[in-house]
């Protein structure tokens, strides 16, 4: 049975235990990405090859009955008397309580001393005391466990009742140590007497002086096995910390608060879960009450395979700088010019893939630095041709810790402000990110130049995740509008032939071959004469120009036919010709090739007439 040990202020003072989750303040994200993030970022930081991989896995359960009974009356049996840990058994029901259990492999566990008053051997780690006992972080870890040491109050937070149970076997004296010990961190200071206590809580083993040491060896090994966590083999190093009572913050149950943490993965830590030769760096595993949840696959993701192929570019670039890449990506080189310094390599290419999760992601920069995780997405300036880009900003090594300076607690933003730089010297950060935007304002501008004279009032892009399609029209009704209402009493209608698109494209297969379809509404034309409806596609420069036989090697798109409202075909010409007057829905279709964007243009002309 593991013992309480509450922490009293002392006569020279002392910390909240709120301290550390009051420092990560305001924060755009949710409770989720935050504890993805941190939790992550410590696994790999504690990696055993630094040139290595890591396995890394969420898993959420209802505790049965005696996994409950163990937890509550061998655990936590003792409670502090004013904290959030103390309605422990408030969130039991029907005698069960849930738990989070994130766990990671190939990592070092938290070694060291358990007490943080004690040095240690030269060079040894301080894992378990910086985790466990510390708030903030040494000097000495130089960027390891990230800039400030306080991201680990979001596991506390992430706790209604402000508890975790921390597992780990770490290498001791030449053989590998299990350690267990339980932790509150997200209670507030309370007064019990006469005595004022900081709040902080430890479940353990009591010393001679009264303070808990975790349990050791197979009796907390076997103890963290009955309470169904996800431990090493005996033989290996890594950590498991248990989540008691997850909250609910924008999720209804387990499988939803799982799938949050693991779309937080893909959204943060895509550049770890791509195989670039030897496996993921990271193997991501999570799972709900026994249930298997999709990893994050960005290849096979509309939106980050975008972020993820321009990725891979630039990392090949960076590897030989001479590496070319195709026609839809681009290199930029981010430097300073006094001093003269390179601050990083921008690569981005335009999307041919129209996004159809809701594009929060288009037009934006992915921003990293080691340990390439995405700090953060900055928005930048759009293409006028309507179809998104999506960049990635390397920063250099040499400019790596510069960076890291300019993050608040939780890493997920670079402001400029706190990066340390002499009195009025350049700051870099600040050098990098307006570049960074300059760069897309430039081709925002040279693209709107290049599509002077094209009709793109009515451009459109085809939400679906199987091609890029833009629509521009000329002629009668040139702009993208809704139909024509019924005429009012009394009101002439016009004669003369107009062709308006009604809706966005749309795909579809036909024969076994991805296609796109526009619709628009054929009116008007003076009776007795012909309507002649012409309809033709473009390729899509990356400046949102038009390219007559498109890029080198590249598929263009062919017309397929005429089809009407009920869907029978009309023509398989991509001139249309129809007697006049005409009121109703004509669809064009024109085969769509992967990773192309398009234009498609429509214009109709009276015959008169017909017949005759």
């Amino acid at each position: 049975m593991l013992s309480l040990y509450r922490q009293q202020y002392g006569a020279d003072g002392g910390l909240d235990a709120r301290s550390a989750d009051n420092a990560i303040g305001r924060t755009s994200l949710g409770l989720w990405d935050l504890v993805l993030r941190e939790s992550l970022q410590n696994s790999w930081d504690a990696r055993v090859d630094r040139a290595g991989h890591i396995s890394y896995s969420v898993d959420e359960y209802e505790m049965t009955e005696d996994q409950t009974r163990i937890l509550t009356n061998d655990v936590f049996s003792q409670l502090p008397p004013n904290c959030r840990s103390t309605g422990l058994h408030k969130h039991i029901f029907h005698k069960r309580i849930r738990v989070l259990v994130i766990a990671d492999g190939d990592t070092r566990g938290l070694g060291g001393p358990v007490r943080a008053d004690v040095s240690g051997k030269s060079g040894e780690s301080r894992d378990f005391v910086d985790f466990v006992r510390n708030l903030g972080r040494s000097t000495s870890k130089g960027l390891e466990g990230g800039t400030y040491g306080l991201g680990k109050g979001v596991l506390y937070r992430a706790s209604q009742v402000g508890l975790c149970l921390v597992y780990s076997q770490a290498n001791c004296k030449g053989a590998v140590e299990p350690r267990l010990i339980g932790v509150s961190g997200g209670d507030g200071d309370y007064d019990d007497g006469a005595s004022r206590y900081t709040g902080r809580n430890w479940w353990g083993v009591p010393g001679v002086d009264g303070i808990v040491d975790p349990l050791v060896g197979q009796a907390a090994r076997d103890l963290a096995k009955s309470l169904g966590m996800r431990i090493p083999s005996s033989e290996s190093t890594g950590t498991s910390i248990m989540v008691i009572a997850p909250d609910f913050a924008g999720v209804k149950n387990g499988r939803e608060r799982v799938s949050a943490i693991a779309d937080a993965a893909l959204k943060w830590a895509w550049p770890h879960a791509l195989d670039l030769g030897k496996g993921p760096d990271i193997r991501f595993k999570f799972s709900a009450d026994g249930a298997d949840i999709p990893g994050p696959q960005p290849l096979d993701h509309p939106v980050f395979r975008e972020f993820a192929s321009a990725y891979m570019e630039g990392r090949q670039r960076i590897l030989d700088a001479d590496h070319t890449s195709n026609w839809q990506t681009t290199f930029t080189r981010i430097s300073s010019r006094r001093p003269k310094r390179y601050l990083g390599l921008l690569t981005h290419r335009m999307s041919h893939t129209p996004v159809a999760t809701g594009a929060e992601l288009e037009n934006s920069v992915a921003l990293l630095r080691d340990p390439r995780m995405v700090v953060k997405y900055l928005s930048v300036a759009a293409p006028p041709n309507g179809v998104p880009v999506f960049g990635v900003f390397i920063s250099s090594p040499e400019m790596n810790e510069k960076f890291a300076e300019s993050e608040p607690v939780t890493h997920d933003d670079w402001v400029y402000r706190q990066a340390t730089v002499e009195k009025n010297a350049p700051n870099p950060v600040r050098i990098a990110l307006d570049n960074i935007r300059d760069t897309f304002r430039s081709l925002s501008a040279k693209g709107a130049a290049a599509g002077d004279g094209v009709h793109s009032k009515g451009a459109s892009r085809v939400a679906a995740a199987l091609g890029g399609l833009l629509a521009g029209f000329s002629g009668t009704g040139a702009e993208l509008q809704p139909p024509a209402g019924p005429s009012a009493p009394g009101s002439r209608r016009s004669r003369r032939a107009a062709v308006r698109l009604l809706t966005s494209a749309s795909l579809d297969l036909l024969d076994g071959e991805v296609v796109a379809k526009y619709s628009f509404s054929l009116t008007g034309g003076t009776p007795g004469s012909s309507l002649a409806v012409r309809v033709a596609a473009r390729v899509v420069t990356e400046s949102g120009g038009n390219e007559s036989e498109g890029p080198l090697g590249a598929e263009l798109p062919r017309f397929a036919g005429w089809i009407s409202h009920s869907g029978s075909l009309l023509s398989s010409g991509e001139v249309l010709t129809v007697l006049a007057p005409y009121d109703d829905e004509i669809t064009a279709v024109f085969t769509q090739p992967a990773d192309t964007a398009i234009r498609v243009s429509a214009s109709v002309e009276e015959l008169e007439f017909a017949g005759h």
